[in-house]
């Protein structure tokens, strides 16, 4: 009991200490540290680490890759799909950042346990729908809600993007993905709790002159048993594989083979006062800088490529290509 302070005794030493009359032994802490402390919010715990975010990076963009070679011979245009950006974020931020109307997918992402969303924006959605229908692929003024066609189409163009997804993570894990619902308010499609966090994977789509966006929204509790081999496998994914590369070839020649260019068969050019310009009439008579006899120029997409002669083959005009132009 002698060993146990009363509370006088306590008093007086704190007093003591305070007046400087006792020296506190050095703790080894300075308060420039404080300084250096990092905040941490609690509300949004930032579960995923570096090297994970860098292997999701590298299976993302692969997803991507695999997208831009599945999409052209679908839609007869050229389509490019660029990553954009990686974010964790809670539930509830993702669907408030998300305009309407809009088309949500919902995906089971078997084996793991959960689903997922991809969000397609009207600025793609439409001029995909567009081109599957036989269309240039233009956009809409103003978005909509789908119509129950443009929903199955989009179903299956969402079955297409699936495959791409399976194709870029088939190193990690055989994935069985299935379309379970479609939306086009984000509020109706609740996968987890709004507090939850998860992985927010930004796209940007380029079909012919469209540019729209696509994300996928992926909560971590589905992503957690695959996080550790994602970055264990990154260095296997990096490299694109021959058999990929072959694909990609592939399917490059076949969109270009299937690719319009415009041909011209310039009979002639002559220059012409204003003054001239403004005086021509119909039944004019207008003459060219080419002798008749001569070959005239063929251009492909506006460049010189063959020499030709006019004719005539049924009830049409034609030209015999004689000769290719060398360029300089």
């Amino acid at each position: 009991m002698a060993d146990i302070l009363s509370q006088d005794e306590v008093d007086l030493l704190l007093n003591a200490v305070s007046r400087g009359e006792i020296e506190v032994p050095d703790t080894g802490f300075e308060r420039s540290e404080a300084r250096d402390m990092m905040h941490y919010d609690f509300r949004r715990p930032e579960r995923v680490s570096k090297e994970q975010l860098k292997g999701l990076q590298s299976l993302f963009e692969a997803f991507a890759r695999e997208l831009s070679i599945a999409l052209p011979p679908f839609l007869r245009s050229v389509v490019r799909v660029d990553l954009v950006s990686i974010d964790q974020l809670t539930y509830d931020e993702f669907v408030l950042s998300i305009a309407r109307p809009t088309s949500i997918s919902v995906i089971n992402m078997s084996p793991l346990e959960g689903n997922a969303v991809i969000e397609l924006s009207p600025s793609v959605v439409f001029p995909i729908v567009d081109r599957i229908l036989g269309g240039k692929g233009i956009p809409l003024k103003k978005p909509r809600e789908l119509t129950e066609i443009e929903n199955r189409i989009i179903h299956r163009v969402m079955l297409m993007i699936l495959d791409s997804l399976k194709r870029s993570w088939e190193q990690l894990i055989e994935f069985k993905l299935s379309v379970i619902q479609q939306e086009s308010d984000p509020l109706m499609v609740q996968i987890v709790a709004g507090s939850e966090m998860v992985i927010l994977v930004a796209y940007e789509i380029h079909i012919g002159e469209c540019v729209g966006t696509m994300n996928m929204c992926i909560p971590l509790l589905v992503l957690n048993p695959v996080l550790d081999q994602i970055s264990q496998q990154t260095r296997f994914i990096r490299r694109m594989s021959p058999e990929m590369a072959e694909r990609t070839r592939t399917q490059i020649f076949r969109v270009m083979r299937k690719a319009e260019v415009t041909l011209d068969a310039i009979l002639g050019r002559t220059t012409l006062p204003l003054h001239e310009l403004a005086r021509l009439r119909v039944g004019d008579v207008i003459q060219l800088d080419t002798d008749v006899k001569t070959p005239i120029m063929i251009e492909i997409g506006g460049i010189p490529r063959f020499k030709a002669f006019c004719g005539r083959r049924g009830e049409l005009s034609s030209v015999q290509l004689i000769d290719t132009v060398v360029d300089d």
